[in-house]
């Protein structure tokens, strides 16, 4: 007899999804042709566990170089491949094969048979494989590109070149969204609400920020004239320079007061903002810039904006929740957070649900720059929510009937809400 948990989790199998947040190309045929599947599958989050074992950034550069065998680099990265297979990155890469391609994990004895296997896949048909037939994605929100594609996309928009512009092709790329030309800082302001009303009309899901990997979440209230002096420094520069590819640094009251501006824009518009909190991508940075408790003062200054913290802010998980318990208007996405560390994930969800109502959370965003690991990431998260719902119900806190009605809600109802879709 099957217990608990395997009656919910097939039911929760069964369940469609929304997925919250990706990286994917817009399209399929926009997928790389010119890679395998150690290129493929180190391009994104496992590289990370591998330098952070040990690997070299240039024996990485190797380990991508499809003009070498396979097993070849296999030998190079088989050490710091095992030492890290443990990690969450590690396993959602073993799982997604095994679901995937029927093998049992990426070892010495499957990789060559794997990568004859990954590269049929490049002729076409892995997305509705993975996203539709394998993961029950019924729309997946896509970070930036607007022209991706309807049938497994909607996009969310970054306005972070204008917030946090660093070169000239930033300010030739605000021109060119919004064909205005920029000859002052009020341009640049007007600037951002013809593009938000042209990424609004063309239904943009949500906006986004990954600002925590430049500079802190806090943004203060300054004056416009404070704004407008330091971008009136980049203007002067630009008199001297033709070329887009110069580079050029603005003050935090240019980019605090940008970023009301926009927010000020959207939340007249209603709304919902994606910001990144907790861990960054990558090897070496600066955690607390991420802390989503310095963005108290923008969630009581835009009552109507939804603000979505991403990654359930790890390790902030428990501040954010308490920001979601203090603000109608703060919402936790789970996105990422299932291959962070899945532990995390279940141990913050257990307290969620005894903290939070249960409409404040998202419960799974890929948030893949390739395809096939989404497939892995997203059993991972459908695990990771069924132990908690199975261990609540052992518990006597509400029924399995109960359990299958909240993992609803966490895989399609809530975001569903949150981000207004219309599927």
């Amino acid at each position: 007899m099957k217990n608990v948990y395997d009656r919910l989790y097939e039911k929760i199998c069964g369940m469609p999804v929304i997925d919250t947040h990706e990286h994917l190309p817009y399209k399929e045929d926009a997928r790389e042709k010119n890679t395998d599947i150690l290129r493929e599958y180190t391009s994104h989050y496992f590289n990370r566990d591998l330098i952070t074992a040990g690997m070299k950034y240039h024996e990485l550069d190797t380990l991508r170089d499809t003009s070498l065998p396979v097993m070849e680099r296999w030998e190079l990265a088989s050490k710091h491949w095992e030492n890290a297979r443990n990690t969450g990155y590690g396993r959602a890469l073993d799982i997604t094969v095994k679901e995937l391609y029927g093998a049992e994990g990426i070892t010495k004895d499957t990789i060559e048979f794997l990568d004859v296997e990954f590269k049929k896949t490049l002729s076409g048909n892995q997305y509705r494989k993975v996203l539709k037939e394998k993961s029950n994605i019924v729309v997946s929100l896509l970070d930036e590109n607007i022209d991706c594609d309807q049938e497994y996309f909607r996009s969310v928009y970054k306005f972070d070149y204008m917030i946090f512009p660093t070169k000239g092709s930033d300010i030739s790329r605000a021109e060119s969204e919004s064909g205005i030309r920029i000859t002052c800082y009020a341009d640049w302001l007007e600037c951002i609400d013809i593009i938000l009303d042209n990424v609004y009309k063309k239904g943009v899901a949500a906006l986004k920020s990954a600002l925590a990997y430049k500079r802190p979440l806090n943004y203060s209230r300054v004056s416009y004239a404070q704004a407008e002096k330091s971008f009136n420094t980049v203007l002067k520069s630009k008199r001297f320079i033709e070329r887009d590819d110069y580079y050029f640094s603005t003050d935090k009251s240019f980019q605090d007061h940008t970023m009301h501006h926009l927010l000020k824009s959207a939340n007249k518009r209603n709304l919902t903002f994606q910001f990144h909190t907790g861990l960054q991508e990558g090897n070496g940075n600066i955690i607390s810039n991420s802390d989503p408790s310095l963005m108290s003062e923008l969630f009581m200054d835009y009552p109507d904006i939804s603000f979505d913290l991403f990654h359930i802010s790890y390790p902030y998980q428990n501040i954010a929740a308490a920001l979601a318990k203090n603000f109608q208007n703060v919402f936790i996405d789970m996105c990422w957070a299932h291959i962070i560390s899945p532990n995390a994930c279940i141990l913050a969800l257990d307290e969620w649900l005894d903290v939070l109502p249960v409409n404040k959370i998202s419960a799974f965003g890929g948030d893949y720059l390739f395809i096939d690991a989404v497939c892995g990431h997203a059993i991972m998260a459908k695990q990771n929510v069924c132990r908690v719902l199975a261990k609540k119900v052992d518990e006597g806190i509400f029924d399995e009937e109960r359990a299958l009605e909240i993992a609803y809600l966490l895989f399609y109802k809530n975001p569903e809400e949150i981000f207004k879709l219309k599927i």
